[in-house]
């Protein structure tokens, strides 16, 4: 038993000067603005150009249920508008899907070429975590952050190369 004991003690002084040799490593968080991100990418005039579209054909839907909803806070709506109320919000419902999906096809490749320059700049510059600076600041996690952890125009140089 005090074999054990006395190797256990070995152990700790032999490893202590290896542990004190070792610096801790700085913790960085660094913050992204993804919009200004995405909006520099070289491919976001077609994802622009999608959503713009896309705008183009639900706006009307939208523009016809919001009269019509505006109709009925007036009073009961005729069978025949409730009818029309109705088919424009299916249709509203179908076209906004198919449209959400064009858009996260058309926007898919740009935001994983995002995360890996995010990643590549993380790495160079030490960053542990990179958060989106929108997200952090309404959620309340985040209450200060010091010059220089926004790493939105190193990714955005990256992305022009």
């Amino acid at each position: 038993m005090w074999t054990r004991i006395l190797a256990a003690l070995c152990l700790v002084l032999l490893t202590a000067p290896l542990s004190a040799q070792t610096k801790p490593r700085p913790w960085r968080v660094g913050f992204i603005n993804p919009d200004i991100a995405i909006q520099a990418h070289p491919n976001y005039a077609k994802l622009k150009a999608v959503q713009e579209q896309a705008e183009k054909e639900l706006k009307p839907l939208r523009d016809q249920i919001g009269q019509l909803s505006q109709k009925a806070r007036g009073g009961p709506l005729p069978a025949k508008d409730q009818q029309s109320l109705q088919t424009l919000q299916k249709a509203l419902q179908d076209g906004s899907k198919k449209w959400s999906e064009r858009v996260s096809t058309v926007a898919k490749p740009l935001l994983e070429d995002i995360d890996r320059e995010v990643r590549k700049v993380a790495e160079a510059n030490g960053f542990q975590v990179v958060m989106d600076y929108k997200v952090a600041k309404a959620s309340g996690i985040v209450v200060y952050a010091a010059p220089g952890t926004d790493v939105t125009e190193l990714v955005v140089k990256e992305l022009k190369k």
